[in-house]
């Protein structure tokens, strides 16, 4: 167990449970939860986990904090691995491996990050919930808006018909292989850790991540071009272990819990609606102006939708699609 326990004073442990003197205190040692992410530390999904616990050690007299380890101990599906097997205490990412949070990448499947909450505090999102603590042992804490996924390219395009054949990474998520497949292109997996090396390598043509991990993994010196449109959605899952949930007192989880739910707000979606055009002026920077492609996206919704329609009702069941465009 990767938890801090709290544990009896130094020295009681050799003592038998009837040697404790009547009313005798027993000393508290901090829980310290170990928390992993594949991105780089000033990624938003890191400082995001910084802020909360600091927030939680100040809730909580120092009791209950997060060490955060921020890009080095592997990628996504190992991380997922430590969570399952309890060497990780909270994961945060967009992987997951499961159908249910995947098809959630599918361009266009939401309009923004506000139906994307709505629809996540509803009984679609407890449906994919459900599927974490099945297969990975874990209990969601939530989701992070963290803004938009795009695509980078290292040739230019002058529309999305362009990366016909192009092989482009993608996390082995299924929205964001459907949606690279509808186009034509040549989805890649490849970890989060590994996209530099393989960019640099040539043996992609681009790269479809979320927006920001992007900037600050720095992609822009092997990749010349962003395209400013969106691509879909950029939802990290706050996952915790269950046994490390269940080590809480009930008072820590409802702190934990509402922290999360206080901070995502300001500290996750805000942050990265902000970020966006610093991220793009960080990349036009780095290449020049012509590296940042914007591309119409009229109708792209609409084109998209039979795909969005057969990946929710085939996933969530018959009318799901329905009931996330009446979110």
């Amino acid at each position: 167990m990767t938890i801090t326990r709290r544990t009896a004073l130094a020295g009681l442990g050799a003592l038998g449970a009837g040697a404790l003197a009547p009313g005798l205190a027993r000393a508290q040692a901090p829980t310290i939860l170990r928390y992993a992410n594949a991105g780089a530390p000033t990624s938003i999904s890191n400082q995001f986990n910084e802020k909360l616990s600091a927030a939680l050690k100040a809730k909580t007299d120092d009791a209950l904090s997060l060490e955060i380890f921020a890009g080095s101990l592997g990628g996504e599906q190992k991380l997922l691995n430590s969570l399952a097997l309890g060497s990780v205490d909270i994961y945060n990412g967009a992987y997951t491996g499961t159908r249910e949070f995947d098809a959630l990448y599918s361009p266009y499947f939401f309009k923004d990050g506000q139906q994307a909450k709505r629809v996540m505090e509803g009984e679609i999102g407890q449906k994919a919930s459900a599927v974490l603590e099945d297969r990975y042992n874990g209990r969601l804490l939530g989701v992070g808006r963290l803004g938009s996924f795009n695509l980078m390219l290292k040739e230019p395009i002058s529309s999305l018909s362009d990366i016909k054949g192009r092989k482009i990474r993608s996390a082995q998520i299924e929205g964001c292989l459907e949606g690279l497949s509808f186009f034509g292109a040549v989805p890649t997996p490849i970890p989060f850790n590994e996209i530099y090396l393989a960019l640099q390598q040539g043996i992609v043509d681009g790269v479809l991540t979320a927006l920001n991990p992007g900037v600050t993994s720095k992609f822009y010196e092997v990749c010349k071009y962003v395209v400013s449109a969106d691509f879909g959605l950029a939802l990290d899952k706050e996952v915790i272990s269950s046994a490390a949930w269940g080590g809480l007192p009930e008072e820590e989880q409802n702190i934990l819990q509402s922290t999360f739910d206080e901070l995502e707000g300001p500290e996750y979606y805000e942050v990265g609606l902000a970020q966006k055009s610093k991220d793009l002026d960080a990349w036009a920077g780095a290449n020049g102006p012509d590296s940042v492609i914007d591309l119409p996206t009229d109708g792209l919704a609409e084109e998209l939708a039979p795909l969005n329609k057969r990946l929710a009702d085939e996933i969530y069941g018959p009318g799901a699609w329905d009931m996330i465009q009446a979110a």
